[in-house]
């Protein structure tokens, strides 16, 4: 009878232990708003955010992305749509949609270091009859 409770209580523990280990799923809330500014490098985006019902109200906030690509080409005022994924106390956005592009302001990135503009700047620069 001792041994037989003895193995209950240690599969008990073993499970209890399994089950605080692993993680909980994570969440997966809609988000829009717009463009305040956009740190390629640091992969970050910070947006004036809508309310996300059962979540947060609207705010000003910035947020982790999971792929710099994804915004790279946005500016201040560009309006966007994304998926926040909340897991383990952390955050991050993904799958981001720009819904409007507002021309404020250029992308964020910049040409690499002895690359050519891209808006044609050094044509500018010719004299006429070179």
């Amino acid at each position: 009878m001792r041994h037989a409770l003895a193995a209950l209580l240690a599969t008990t523990g073993a499970l209890f232990f399994l089950g605080a280990c692993s993680a909980a799923p994570a969440k997966h809330y809609a988000i829009s708003g717009e463009v305040i500014s956009v740190d390629v490098a640091a992969k970050m985006i910070t947006l004036n955010g809508e309310e996300i019902p059962g979540l947060m109200p609207a705010m000003t906030m910035s947020y982790q992305v999971a792929d710099a690509k994804e915004i790279e080409k946005l500016g201040a005022g560009d309006k966007i749509s994304a998926d926040l994924v909340v897991a383990e106390g952390k955050s991050h956005l993904e799958k981001i949609v720009l819904v409007q592009k507002t021309g404020k302001n250029p992308p964020a990135v910049s040409p690499a270091p002895g690359a050519a503009p891209k808006d044609g700047a050094a044509e500018q620069h010719k004299h006429p009859g070179q």
